[in-house]
């Protein structure tokens, strides 16, 4: 049979891919089928036919997956939040896992790693304590839509954070509507509203509000008006901050403070670590995970009374915070300031004088060590993974043992690849921060050879 774009198949989905679409085959021709599950035999119409493949869209279910549920938000199948809130949760704990070990094997050419089950989270629903959702033309705001990434839908509500979460991003949408004033363009650099980023602490309820624009005159006194607004309406609400963004990106991350009402951070604990926050800083989005993540992270690191810890790409400190106990000296290194800057709050906060941070690259402060490795490396780089001269100073500095964090199996495969040219990995252990997504978060420990 010739396949052919806009085609219509019946498929047997047999598993799923890393990034969440369903696998299936067709005389001799691979199937990525969005929104198929494992078990299930559907109707799906061809969208690209490449070399070796094709990808599908589910248009019609014929026999059910076993593993299928009832998802419970209402936006399911149309928002790009989530992709397997149609799948039962044990059955997303399995295919993780199963993720990982395949890609460690095709990618990094590590088969025998062991991998562990998947870490679930202790919340299945409601786990997020931030979230970010964009704006769009005169006005949509919401969360960016699953099968056509440049359209924003009005979300109603959002099961993967507290309730407070939709009233807010509703009670924002109106305000801003009301301005009159468009989201910004990245086309045109015309414009105002960009990004709505909440967030809560599980530490102490608090809550923070994080409008992102564009640079627009116009902006200013609208956003004044709609945080003191905002502020009254909702007497729960502790901080109300706006964040200007030049750069066309659409990243949620602002570059320049402009307004801050309230209390322009939070507090939250995770594990020993009590964190301050900064509304741009990184920290984990899953409080009680990120326990679990850090309880993982400090067994593979061990003890050493008398030596030091290295903690790259270190973010707000959690995972430092919570090795110092452990370590003479743990001293963390991340490029973002503001992420130094709440690290150091954390640490006078957490009362851990032995935690230092610094703005720094982290292959820079690796080549200084200048024989003198740490007992152990811990890493928690973005998606992209480890920038190449950060591995080639791992690998010049050799510490005894490494811990790598990792939030993308393809990216930890190919660093994993390179760094075992000196270290053998003991293990993988996936943790589960992210449930009804694709994303995987996972542990690597690794040992110095000889």
């Amino acid at each position: 049979m010739d396949i052919t774009e806009k085609m219509e198949v019946e498929l047997a989905v047999t598993r799923l891919a890393l990034g969440g679409k369903g696998v299936a085959r067709l005389d001799g021709l691979v199937f990525f089928v969005d929104g198929g599950l494992p078990g299930a035999t559907v109707l799906a119409r061809v969208e690209k036919v490449k070399k070796g493949f094709a990808e599908a869209r589910v248009i019609e279910t014929l026999t059910p997956s076993p593993q299928a549920v009832t998802p419970q938000c209402p936006h399911f199948g149309v928002c790009g939040g989530c992709v397997w809130q149609d799948l039962d949760y044990e059955a997303q704990l399995f295919w993780k896992r199963e993720q990982v070990a395949e890609t460690l094997a095709r990618l990094g050419g590590l088969p025998d790693v062991p991998v562990a089950d998947a870490v679930p989270s202790p919340e299945v629903y409601g786990y997020r304590n931030k979230m970010e959702f964009a704006f769009a033309g005169r006005l949509h705001l919401g969360l960016r839509e699953r099968r056509n990434p440049a359209r924003v839908l009005d979300i109603d509500t959002c099961p993967l954070m507290a309730p407070w979460a939709a009233e807010m991003v509703g009670a924002v949408r109106e305000l801003c509507r009301e301005t009159g004033l468009a989201a910004y363009d990245p086309r045109t650099g015309k414009g105002v509203w960009r990004h709505l980023v909440l967030r809560d602490s599980r530490h102490d309820g608090s809550r923070l509000v994080h409008i992102i624009t564009g640079p627009s005159r116009a902006a200013g006194d609208a956003v004044h008006t709609l945080g003191k607004t905002l502020l009254e309406r909702f007497p729960e609400l502790t901080g109300f901050v706006h964040s200007v963004r030049r750069a066309p990106t659409p990243v949620a991350h602002g570059e320049r403070q402009s307004i801050v009402l309230g209390r322009g951070h939070l507090i939250e604990q995770m594990g020993r670590a009590i964190l301050r926050v900064l509304p741009d800083a990184f920290a984990q989005t899953n409080t009680g995970a990120a326990q679990s993540l850090y309880e993982i992270v400090a067994r593979e690191a061990g003890s050493d009374p008398a030596g030091t810890a290295l903690d790259l790409y270190c973010g707000s400190g959690g995972l430092a915070l919570n090795l110092a106990p452990a370590f003479a000296q743990v001293q963390g290194l991340d490029i973002d300031p503001r992420s130094i800057e709440s690290a150091k709050a954390s640490a006078k906060l957490s009362e851990a004088p032995n935690c230092v941070f610094t703005a720094a690259d982290a292959a820079d402060a690796l080549n200084d060590l200048a024989g003198d490795p740490p007992a152990v490396v811990v890493l928690d780089p973005p998606r992209a993974g480890a920038a190449p001269e950060v591995v080639a100073a791992i690998l010049r500095a050799a510490p005894r043992r490494v811990v790598y964090v990792s939030c993308n199996p393809a990216t930890l495969a190919r660093d994993l690849k390179r760094l075992a040219e000196a270290y053998d990995v003991t293990s993988v252990a996936p943790v589960d921060l992210f449930p009804h997504t694709a994303h995987i978060e996972a542990v690597a420990s690794l040992t110095l050879r000889g």
